[in-house]
């Protein structure tokens, strides 16, 4: 592990936020009945027309996700690809969507990476120690969330402080020499709150290039993750808020080497680090009474990147982005709220390019809800300084039916994503950077009906989804980058959450995704026409907590032939000792599963972990 940057270790450690930027829900007790991040304000769940899936502390606690990307792997029309695991770069899809076309939001600073080909974030160094829940919202999120976010937003909320002082502490032991520890501490007064939250992750790993094509040498990850938050309450009206967030990691992987006449992906000693940074801060003034909410904010994010092959550095990459953001919430009356704004973000990848470009936004939205009837509408007008202007618009509307607790939902939104530094300014092989490289563009629209039944028991839901996307950037090795004219993806998504006993909950869901390039026919590639998840909780007593996992994805195309179906089981287990302590163990893959996510790459075995917590 590298030295850490002092600086950026002590905001990272001193620094904390209750809320994002658009949330403004003051009672924890009532989190699971707000979702933050649909409409950029606190709402509650039956007013949103929008498919958003939430992943809690305690969903994430009961996973005992040592990665925060196998979490999200959980949620209905969510699918991943990693090189390899343990630190292997990792990408997140939204129902077909280019990785590239995900916003990654923590604590609502955007920490996608400006430098990477597509600008995407690298989900492989995401920890979930001190993450308080996850809100994943489907489909295209031009009006609220501007470029890039044709595929959906991830935003991902940490904890928050409190009166008085607690915390928590873990330490866990495993396969491939798995060793993590870390904790959190929180505490403060009604004028002022803290949370700090941190982790260190060590692990021997597993050969990245799959060891059933002979690999042997093993590739480890070491990382360390320190969050903090600090809120100040200056009077009724008047709060502050910063947060921040670091990562410092070095993950070995695999590369191409030639050899018997082939050149194929195999054994190599290269090894990458990363380090990652993010701060924001935030004034809020509510005014009229509170009628008149708003946010001043400002947010930085940076990545730097430096890979070296046997111990000599071969490239590297750093980028930047700063936020500048206001955002308006009046409530005209009961039933109607205004909700506007306006942004200005750079994006600075100084190893590509020195020149920063920028884009200017402003956004409106109109939103009704009473008599079970729940509706928004939404504009925004982008200047992108290369592209020029562009708007986007979306509709929404949600009804729950008296008596039978029926819920209609429908939803149409425009999508936009510019070009990225690199590949507006990318050339090689013969060919210069392409002048007629167009903006990505989707129009999208989703239906769905969410059923509750055995007295509220349970509830299911189907959700019919179409998007379609126009000059979709591509790279070919013969012309570069370039627009590819149409494509599609449509699909089913189906959910199941059911109580069957006091003692046994289920929950389940299933999606069928068909993306294609509409002008050639073909497959997008790591796109899964079928997904599936479900999971089976049984609690005998108060004390012991099971869980049984089943994940399945099935096959998909890649850059070199096709990634076989696969289907794995995990179990998870837990025991409270007493008020204070809590055994915890889990068997990843418990019938040894051997399968890929990307042609090339290996996944672990059967592999057995077990630790303890504390609670303070």
């Amino acid at each position: 592990m590298r030295n850490l940057r002092p600086l950026k270790v002590f905001l990272a450690a001193s620094t904390l936020l209750t809320t994002p930027a658009f949330a403004q829900a003051e009672n924890d007790s009532d989190i699971e009945e707000v979702v933050v991040t649909a409409g950029r304000r606190a709402q509650p769940v039956n007013e949103i027309a929008k498919s958003v899936s939430i992943l809690t502390a305690d969903d994430l606690q009961l996973g005992q996700y040592t990665y925060l990307l196998d979490a999200v792997q959980t949620l209905p029309g969510v699918s991943i690809n990693q090189n390899g695991s343990f630190g292997g770069t990792a990408f997140v899809s939204l129902r077909g969507a280019s990785t590239d076309q995900t916003v990654v939001l923590i604590d609502g600073v955007q920490v996608n990476d400006g430098s990477a080909p597509g600008g995407g974030f690298d989900f492989a160094r995401l920890d979930p120690n001190g993450i308080e829940r996850i809100e994943v919202l489907r489909g295209p999120q031009a009006v609220l969330y501007g470029s890039d976010a044709i595929g959906g937003v991830i935003n991902i909320i940490t904890r928050s402080g409190q009166q008085g002082f607690g915390g928590d502490a873990f330490a866990e032991y495993g396969a491939f020499d798995s060793f993590r520890a870390g904790g959190s501490a929180q505490g403060g007064s009604e004028g002022l709150g803290f949370n700090l939250s941190a982790s260190y992750t060590d692990q021997g790993g597993i050969s990245a290039a799959d060891a059933a094509d002979g690999n042997t040498e093993t590739d480890g990850y070491e990382s360390f993750n320190i969050r903090g938050k600090l809120r100040a309450t200056v009077s009724d009206s008047v709060r502050l808020e910063v947060s921040s967030n670091y990562v410092d990691a070095e993950s070995e992987f695999d590369g191409f080497v030639f050899a018997n006449g082939v050149f194929a992906l195999g054994d190599t000693d290269d090894v990458s680090e990363t380090e990652e940074f993010s701060i924001a801060g935030r004034g809020f003034i509510d005014l009229l009474g509170g009628r008149f909410k708003n946010t001043l904010s400002v947010e930085f994010s940076t990545i730097e990147r430096n890979n070296f092959s046997g111990g000599t550095f071969s490239n590297g990459a750093e980028a930047d982005r700063t936020n500048f953001d206001y955002l308006g919430e009046f409530a005209i009356d009961d039933d109607w709220t205004l909700l506007a704004g306006a942004q200005h973000e750079e994006v600075d990848a100084k190893t590509v390019d020195p020149e920063a470009i920028s884009i200017s936004s402003v956004f409106g939205s109109l939103a009704y809800s009473a008599n079970n009837l729940a509706f928004s509408a939404g504009l925004r007008h982008d200047d992108h300084e290369t592209f020029g202007g562009t708007t986007n618009a979306e509709v929404n509307a949600a009804y729950t039916m008296e008596g039978s607790g029926t819920r209609l939902t429908a939803a149409w939104s425009e999508g936009f994503k510019a070009p990225t530094i690199f590949q507006l300014t990318f050339s090689c092989c013969g060919f210069d950077p392409n002048p007629n490289l167009d903006p990505e563009r989707a129009n999208a629209f989703e239906i769905g009906v969410n059923q509750p039944f055995a007295d509220g028991k349970a509830e299911i839901g189907v959700t019919y989804f179409e998007q379609r996307t126009r000059d979709l950037i591509i790279f070919t090795f013969t012309g570069g980058y370039q627009n590819v004219d149409r494509a599609v993806a449509k699909g089913i998504e189906v959910t199941l959450d059911a109580e069957l006993t006091d003692t046994v909950q289920v929950q389940a869901n299933y999606t069928l995704t068909d993306a294609e390039d509409r002008t050639t026919g073909t497959r997008l590639i790591r796109r899964p026409k079928h997904q599936a998840f479900a999971s089976l909780v049984w609690r005998p007593t108060d004390r012991l907590r099971t869980n049984l996992v089943f994940t399945y994805n099935g096959e998909e195309a890649d850059t070199a032939g096709t990634v076989g179906d696969w289907a794995r089981f995990d179990l998870r287990a837990s025991y409270q000792l007493d008020d204070t302590f809590e055994l915890y163990g889990r068997i990843d893959n418990l019938f040894d599963a051997e399968y890929q996510q990307v042609n090339g790459y290996g996944t672990p075995g059967i592999s057995a972990f077990g630790g303890v917590r504390a609670r303070f």
